[in-house]
């Protein structure tokens, strides 16, 4: 069976290698399965799930198309976040990822990793529903399903993972005929059920996800809902179902059963939270993930001609605008705005991109500094403010900036790109160096962090020997 989702098909082959040994992590003896509700690991460690987990992250950022815009990025971040303190999980942080794609998917990985497509963005209803969907996949990571699915498996298929980790390293070594064979051979263990999490996990994580999302404020009702459309999406299109259900197994029950569950549970508000701000988000996931920046903007321009009070379409369709090379009708769209609704940071935030992107420097870092009056401190415009400050030729201020941004927010890859290119800038290459390799580092590549610090040590040597200690220190931290 050929997968076309390629994070499905990352996940095979870790969850295969680490089923048959072929991972080299040191698993421990064979432990009993933990009962629903347990938060142990089963086989694996916390330790092992992270070591997991950076794989398949350096991994899909080779083959996914990562959405890094910073606003869009900050929402789901807020979103997962807001959702995780529900929990009592701290065995790791749990980090959010948007990928570029237009089917309906999300998934978890061990070590805490939670990715949403931005075709799930679009077509989510509410606030709740999205929020719904990472608190379901939070559940799937408190409760450790895959390290519990390992142990299982270990006891009752090991025979079929041999050959199907075979295939794996077949496949990945170029011979799809043997690659073939062997998975035929492993009929016992398919790839799909190596992938698809059980019934009984499904369950938990629904029941888990709603208390999650009661308890951070959202409507509980948001999960069982968007479980309601994807199964009535799938029976509409009448073919193969979006990726989220190859994965995550849908049924009647499943769905009557979160309903119930969320029945029960105070939705705290009838004010809608954050929907305003998801509006927005919407619309700009529409904007900058469109294949066709010109479809965008026809689809966006007829809904301001039909709704000219949308302030969301009207966002929606600055960017589109100015992706599409309409400049001056972005400008004029964004500027209009900023005139109505002078407090809302995002539109200032988009109309300082628009005038970056025509050159009118001065312009834009007005706009930032405006925004900031309004949101102090926010690392999002504090790292704009310091690329629009290097855009204008003033790399010192820049890197002061800049290095700000990192000491206050040492876990943004960001950051550390931005400071690297302050420092190329002003002709620092040993500690522009390492700070990309704290950016690679960061975004789980481990190899290019390496890289990046091994160029740094050779430079140090010709250039700044008093660096040479920490970046050795650094290289040997990094170094599996």
């Amino acid at each position: 069976m050929r997968y076309r989702d390629p994070a499905n098909r990352i996940r095979l082959q870790l969850l295969a290698l680490v089923l048959a040994g072929a991972v080299a992590l040191p698993l421990p003896a064979l432990a009993e399965l933990p009962s629903l509700g347990s938060q142990t690991g089963g086989e694996l460690t916390a330790t092992q799930e992270v070591e997991i987990g950076q794989r398949f992250l350096a991994q899909a950022r080779q083959e996914l198309t990562f959405v890094h815009d910073p606003e869009v990025v900050a929402f789901v971040r807020l979103l997962g976040n807001r959702v995780a303190a529900q929990t009592d999980f701290d065995a790791y942080p749990f980090q959010f990822y948007v990928v570029k794609d237009s089917r309906l998917n999300a998934f978890a990985v061990p070590g805490g990793h939670i990715f949403v497509h931005s075709g799930l963005i679009e077509r989510s209803d509410s606030v709740s529903e999205l929020a719904g969907v990472l608190a379901h996949e939070v559940a799937h990571i408190t409760q450790r399903h895959m390290a519990r699915q390992v142990a299982a498996s270990k006891r009752s298929q090991a025979s079929s993972l041999l050959l199907v980790a075979a295939a794996v390293l077949a496949g990945m070594q170029g011979h799809g005929e043997a690659a073939t064979g062997l998975v035929a051979g492993a009929s016992a263990y398919s790839q799909q059920e190596m992938l698809a999490y059980s019934r009984s996990h499904e369950r938990e994580a629904d029941r888990l996800g709603v208390k999650y999302l009661a308890g951070a404020g959202f409507n509980p009702d948001g999960l069982p809902r968007f479980l309601q459309k994807l199964q009535s999406w799938s029976q509409l299109q009448g073919r193969a179902p979006p990726p989220y259900l190859s994965t995550h197994p849908l049924t009647g029950e499943r769905i009557a059963d979160a309903k119930g569950r969320a029945s029960q549970l105070d939705n705290g508000s009838n004010a809608p939270l954050g929907e305003t701000a998801f509006a927005r988000i919407k619309a700009r996931v529409q904007a900058i993930t469109a294949d066709s920046p010109e479809k965008a903007f026809q689809e966006l321009q007829e809904r301001v001609r039909s709704h000219p009070e949308d302030q969301a379409a009207r966002y929606g369709l600055a960017i589109a605008a100015g992706r599409s090379g309409r400049s001056q009708q972005a400008l004029d769209q964004a500027r209009a705005l900023v005139a109505d609704h002078p407090e809302t940071v995002a539109y200032r935030r988009t109309l300082a991109e628009l005038y970056l992107a025509e050159g009118q420097t001065d312009a834009a870092i007005d706009e930032i500094k405006a925004a900031l009056e309004r949101r102090p401190g926010n690392p999002d415009l504090r790292e704009a403010l310091g690329k629009t400050l290097l855009a204008q030729g003033k790399a010192e201020q820049a890197r002061q900036t800049l290095r700000e941004v990192t000491r206050d927010f040492p876990e943004r890859p960001s950051g550390y790109s931005a400071l690297a290119n302050a420092l190329s800038r002003l002709d620092r290459p040993v500690e522009a160096h390492r700070s990309e390799a704290e950016a690679r580092w960061l975004q789980g590549q481990r190899t290019e962090a390496l890289e990046q610090l091994r160029l740094a040590k050779r430079l140090a040597r010709e250039r700044d020997s008093a660096q040479l200690s920490q970046i050795e220190a650094r290289i040997r931290e990094l170094e599996p």
